[in-house]
């Protein structure tokens, strides 16, 4: 089943506040960056909004005027192969990866790539930082929660977590073990 028709159906979507997702994505980001900034004791919806805005250019697209139905969902490895990466200009960032914007392309061309070092250097994004996910991932490494969108008729992206979700396609490749992988899911039609 791909990840669409989950959504059609109704199936395996607990639903969550929009609150929940900003407090944990940020909490990512702080991780990344400022790990003095506690997410849990910003009080109002509206600070979190903004600490998050302020540190993601892609959260003003996901939690901007439209509102989302926000869900979390166990991706299969079928929907995660088939996400796209993040949206943007064509040909820029991991969209210079990709063949068909999808995450699997991006991670098949790393697998298939006869120098990862050589192809770190020409592309826009840290493929190097892929592969070390995805080594990881061999001793069972989680990588925790993806933030992942669908806009109306538009194939469901991935707004935060593309790294780690080419990473989890890459480890497929090279035959590791999957059982699922944990996601916030917006729906906005």
């Amino acid at each position: 089943m791909v990840l669409e028709d989950r959504i059609r159906a109704g199936e395996g979507l607990d639903s969550v506040s929009d609150t929940e997702v900003m407090r944990y994505w940020l909490g990512e980001e702080v991780d990344e960056t400022d790990g003095d900034l506690d997410p849990d004791a910003i009080g109002t919806e509206p600070a979190l909004r903004q600490e998050l805005l302020d540190r993601n250019d892609i959260a003003e697209r996901v939690f901007g005027a439209e509102v989302a139905d926000w869900y979390r969902v166990d991706l299969s490895a079928e929907e995660l192969r088939n996400l796209r990466v993040v949206v943007g200009p064509p040909d820029e960032d991991w969209r210079a990866l990709a063949d068909d914007n999808r995450v699997e392309s991006i991670a098949r061309r790393i697998y298939e790539a006869d120098d990862v070092g050589r192809l770190d250097e020409a592309t826009p994004k840290d493929v190097t930082e892929v592969v070390e996910f995805a080594d990881d991932l061999a001793d069972e490494r989680s990588v925790g929660r993806l933030v992942v969108v669908k806009e109306g008729d538009d194939p469901a992206y991935v707004a935060d977590g593309n790294h780690r979700a080419v990473a989890l396609v890459l480890h497929l490749l090279r035959g590791g073990e999957f059982e699922n992988q944990e996601a916030y899911l917006g729906v906005r039609e």
